[in-house]
């Protein structure tokens, strides 16, 4: 009897052994496939962080060497840099050339050669060299005079059908000065507008450098967010580096970086909770195994428990994986739409930085002719040079306005005042403000079918018409007609404004009134792109509407829709 006892017992004790080791061994392979899956998704992830970060830092590195010949341009084309550095005024050379390229562009070295290519100025590091000499660049700064040079003789050789433009020669080179990796641009100085003119053969070339291992590192770091980025000349002491190649084709050392890991840095994390996870886990298994001296049923109850314990640590896997996608994909949403705000805002700031500087220019040229002729002026003259002055000042307080009614548009802090007016007196109005400034257009307008007033806010209604008279104008310097037409149903005024000018592709008609977007078509004509965005905000204001219809290379056409009584009664319309 006890043998045939012992004998059931011994199976009991074998069975549970053999069942304590495979569900242990099960454990244990559960284990090292999901560390061996984390794993993986780390290191994919890793290497897609990796890829973006390259990616940052080419970009940032190629726009800090473009942006020297563009920063360069900045003070060589300009009027009153040709008429100084002809009289060798340096102070003037020091603080609006020299001085200037080394504190707001961050340029290293600055020298200005004259039309016998002799050095008449040179700066490096913010310092004004009185002994003109060379700093290990002469060589590289005297080829790239070289090129300009060329450039220029080949602008005036008889026979070329096909001359660069001045204002468009520029040379630039990327090498090695003494050990360092450097941008050399160079560039000719040159008028920016024809009240100056330049003999040819007379002019000066400016020559700019900027070593690529002091601030334009930080400008790059900064745009890529990597605070470990750094200059070397070994690749092989980071992880991360991309090549920083010469214009020659050799390399001239390496960006590289200590790379950021979310992968690692999340497995970092999670690793301490995962690894007591699993020894809970095992001591759970010893647990279950140890107890299963019952039944059969028993040791099935308890393979199913730990079933559903293990189902369990899966599904809180494939939650965890499911969070880490979803705010992967967060994170490159919000990078993708700041480099779209970072974008807008550059392109607004060039922008509006021109529409500015050109009526200056006006005004100062203008005066300038005035103080220049004071005994022999005409009444015509001064009225000339006066309306020329009177149209620039118009012109920066229309973009003074446009840009101050926007931000108050965005901030909610323009309230409408509803007046009764006469819409075809406020058209009549800019119409001739617009033939005051702009003498080559005729405006045929019909206003007859009008009501005798709306109800509408003053102010705001002039800027719209204001702007679409403008834009009408100015996009169609070939078209001298602009036409205005007018119409009234079921309590709108109807007011279309049409030119035969550069018209517009169908693509960039949805995009039209957002805020700082330019057609295509308007490339090369000043503008901010906040006109007509402005618009649109004024008339939704009123509980109106506007739309546009164009042709590439046949014109514009404008409609306004303005609701009679007011700008509650349309809104209370659509609401019933």
């Amino acid at each position: 009897m006890g043998r045939e006892k012992a004998v059931p017992m011994q199976q009991n004790i074998r069975i549970t052994s053999h069942v304590t080791i495979v569900l242990t061994l099960l454990t244990a392979l559960t284990a090292l496939l999901l560390a061996g899956f984390m794993w993986l998704a780390s290191v994919k992830v890793d290497d897609f962080s990796l890829t973006r970060q390259k990616g940052y830092v080419e970009q940032g590195l190629d726009e800090q060497v473009k942006a020297v010949q563009h920063e360069l341009e900045s003070v060589t084309a300009w009027n009153d840099a040709v008429l100084l550095v002809a009289k060798d005024d340096h102070p003037w050379i020091a603080d609006n050339i020299g001085m200037w390229m080394h504190k707001y562009f961050s340029h290293d070295r600055t020298y200005v050669f004259n039309e016998r290519d002799e050095l008449v100025f040179a700066m490096r590091d913010g310092e004004d060299i009185a002994a003109l000499t060379f700093l290990g660049d002469e060589k590289a700064a005297a080829a790239l005079r070289e090129d300009i040079r060329a450039a220029l003789r080949k602008r005036t050789a008889p026979g070329d059908s096909n001359p660069p433009v001045l204002a468009e020669i520029f040379a630039e080179k990327i090498l090695s000065i003494a050990g360092r990796p450097a941008v050399v641009s160079a560039r000719p100085i040159v008028p920016s507008s024809d009240e100056v003119s330049l003999d040819a053969g007379k002019e000066f070339i400016a020559v700019a450098v900027r070593f690529l291992d002091a601030s334009a590192v930080e400008k790059i770091a900064r745009y890529a967010r990597i605070e470990t980025l750094h200059f070397t000349t070994d690749a092989a002491e980071s992880t991360a580096a991309i090549p920083v190649m010469a214009s020659a084709g050799s390399t001239l050392g390496y960006m590289a970086w200590q790379p950021i890991r979310p992968g690692l840095m999340l497995i970092e994390k999670i690793a301490p909770v995962g690894i007591a996870g699993i020894v809970v886990a095992m001591g759970v298994v010893i647990f279950l195994g140890r107890g299963l001296r019952k039944t059969t049923l028993d040791l099935s109850e308890s393979r199913l428990a730990l079933m559903r314990h293990r189902d369990q640590l899966e599904e809180g896997v494939r939650l965890r994986t499911t969070e880490i996608e979803r705010q992967r994909e967060e994170l490159d949403r919000l990078l993708a739409q700041e480099r779209h705000v970072n974008a807008l805002q550059r392109q607004f700031v060039t922008m509006a930085s021109h529409e500015f500087r050109t009526p200056l220019a006006i005004i100062d040229a203008a005066a300038q002719r005035l103080s220049r002729t004071k005994t022999t002026q005409k009444p015509e003259y001064v009225e000339e040079k006066s309306a020329q002055i009177r149209a620039a000042v118009l012109r920066m307080v229309d973009l003074m306005e446009s840009i101050l009614s926007a931000g108050r548009l965005e901030t909610g802090k323009t309230t409408l005042k509803p007046e009764r007016l006469s819409l075809a007196e406020i058209i009549e109005s800019c119409c001739a403000r617009q033939m005051d400034v702009r003498k080559s257009h005729r405006i045929h307008r019909d206003l007859s079918h009008l009501p005798q007033t709306i109800l509408a806010d003053r102010t705001t209604i002039e800027q719209v018409f204001t702007n679409l008279l403008s834009n009408a104008v100015k996009y169609a310097p070939q078209a001298p007609d602009i036409h205005i037409r007018t119409s009234t149903k079921n309590g709108m005024s109807y007011v279309s404004i049409q030119d035969a000018g550069i018209g517009m592709d169908a693509e960039d008609l949805p995009k039209l009134f957002q805020p700082y977007y330019r057609a295509r078509s308007a490339t090369g004509i000043a503008g901010t792109g906040i006109g007509l965005n402005l618009v649109k905000q004024i008339v939704d204001l009123h509980g109106g509407s506007i739309s546009v219809e164009s042709v590439l290379g046949r014109g514009t056409t404008f409609t306004v829709a303005l609701p009679n009584k007011g700008p509650l009664a349309n809104l209370i319309k659509r609401a019933a």
